[in-house]
C-alpha cells in the first residue's frame, strides 16, 4: 500500500496556521497500519508552510533563511502530535516514509538545518526529494508547482529559485495586507484575525467580495487593492502584469496538461500531483490516469448572492473620506474542508491502482 498526501500546510501555530487535524491524521495512519502490513507514505509537498506567516514582518530585516529557521522551530513545537504519528509510523520495519518538496516548504531543500531540526527533535529522517517514481507500478508523483510559472522554484537549468514569484505574492501582498489591517485595527474597528482565511478563498477573484462580507464599507477591499498596486509598482513589467492576471482570474496553472505530457513521455502510467488543492481523478486515455491529492486546508467559496444598501467610499478631500449610499451585491460564503489523499493498492491488496479518498466537511 502506498499513501500520497500533500498540502497539509503545517504552520507556526500563530494566526495564519489553520492545520487542526492531528487527530484525523493519526486515525488515518493507525487505520492503514491495521489493514496493511507494508506501507509507503509519500508526503507530496507543502507539508510545512514556511511562507504563510507574519514572521517576515516580525523579524523584518532578518535574512529569509533565518526567518524560515524560526518558522520551522515553531512548526516543530506547535505540531508535536503530527511528528509523533510519523515517528510511530517509521518504527515499523515494513513502513517507509518519503518526502517530496513543494513551493511552500522549498526552504527545506535549500537549508540542511531544517531537516536536521526534525531529525534532532523527533528522530525522523526526511531528506527532501524533487519527485517520487516507482517504475514497477508505473507511478510518477511530484508536488506539481514546477508547472506553475508563478510558484515554480526551479530555473530552466535546474538550479533553485530561492525567492519565487509565488513567495513574493504571499509575503509582499497577503502577509503585508494582514500587517496593514493590524496596524489600523483600532481605526477600522476590525479584529485582523477575521481575515486570516484570505488565501483560502476560492476563486481568487472572490476575495474582494469576501472582504466586503466582513466590512460593508469597503475599507478592507480598498486596503487590499492598495497593497496589490504597491506590489505591481515595485515589480513593473512582466511580473506585475502576471500578478494582475492571476488576481483577475486570467491565469491558472494547467496541471492536467502537464500530467498528459508526462504520461506521453513515458515517465509513468499514473501521474500524481498536489499543489492546486483541487482533489481530482482524471482519465488520460490508454489506461493512464492523473490524480491530485487535494489539500487538508479550507476552501471558502461564494454561496448565495443578495442585495444590500451600504455606504461605500465616494471621494476624499484632504484627510476626509466621503461616502455615498449604494445598492450592491453581497455574498454569503461557505467553508468546505476536504481531507483528501490518494491510496495506491498493490498486488494482493485489492484491485491494483490508485484511488482518491475524500472526507468532506461543510459549514455555512
Amino acid at each position: 500500500m502506498k499513501v500520497f498526501l500533500s498540502d497539509l500546510h503545517l504552520g507556526d501555530g500563530k494566526e495564519r496556521d489553520d492545520f487542526q487535524f492531528h487527530k484525523e491524521f493519526d486515525e488515518l495512519v493507525r487505520k492503514l497500519s491495521g489493514e496493511f502490513k507494508k506501507i509507503e507514505m509519500i508526503l507530496l509537498g507543502d507539508i510545512f508552510d514556511l511562507i504563510r506567516t507574519q514572521k517576515y514582518y516580525e523579524y523584518e530585516g532578518l535574512p529569509q533563511p533565518e526567518v524560515k529557521l524560526k518558522v520551522m522551530e515553531d512548526i516543530l513545537e506547535q505540531h508535536i502530535p503530527f511528528f509523533e504519528t510519523l515517528r510511530r509510523f517509521t518504527k515499523k520495519k515494513t513502513h517507509r516514509l518519503r518526502y517530496v518538496i513543494g513551493n511552500h516548504d522549498f526552504g527545506v531543500a535549500l537549508d540542511p538545518r531544517l531537516p536536521e531540526m526534525i531529525l534532532k527533535k523527533f528522530g525522523i529522517t526526511l531528506p527532501p526529494e524533487n519527485h517520487y517514481r516507482e517504475e514497477s507500478l508505473k507511478i510518477w508523483a511530484e508536488h506539481g508547482h514546477r508547472y506553475d510559472i508563478i510558484n515554480n522554484t526551479f530555473n530552466s537549468d535546474g538550479t533553485p529559485i530561492r525567492y519565487c514569484l509565488g513567495d513574493k505574492i504571499v509575503i509582499e501582498i497577503v502577509d503585508k495586507f494582514y500587517e496593514k489591517v493590524r496596524e489600523k485595527q483600532d481605526e477600522l474597528g476590525i479584529d485582523p484575525a477575521i481575515i486570516n482565511d484570505l488565501d483560502n478563498v476560492r476563486p481568487q477573484t472572490a476575495i474582494g467580495d469576501w472582504l466586503d462580507s466582513i466590512d460593508d464599507k469597503g475599507r478592507l477591499r480598498q486596503i487590499y487593492y492598495e497593497t496589490i498596486t504597491a506590489f505591481v509598482v515595485n515589480h513593473p513589467g512582466e511580473v506585475g502584469n502576471l500578478v494582475l492576471d492571476l488576481i483577475a482570474g486570467k491565469y491558472q496553472p494547467d496541471l492536467v496538461k502537464a500530467a498528459k505530457q508526462l504520461a506521453k513521455q513515458g515517465v509513468g502510467k499514473y501521474i500524481i500531483f498536489g499543489h492546486t488543492h483541487n482533489a481530482l481523478t482524471k482519465d488520460l486515455k490508454k489506461g493512464r490516469r492523473h490524480l491530485n491529492t487535494g489539500t487538508w486546508r479550507k476552501f471558502i467559496e461564494p454561496w448565495r448572492r443578495f442585495t444590500k444598501r451600504v455606504m461605500v467610499p465616494s471621494y476624499q478631500e484632504g484627510e476626509t473620506q466621503y461616502y455615498e449610499e449604494q445598492v450592491v451585491y453581497r455574498y454569503k460564503f461557505k467553508t468546505t474542508i476536504n481531507l483528501s489523499y490518494v491510496l495506491f493498492y498493490e498486488k494482493g491488496e485489492g484491485k491494483v491502482g490508485p484511488r482518491l479518498i475524500q472526507q468532506k466537511q461543510e459549514s455555512g
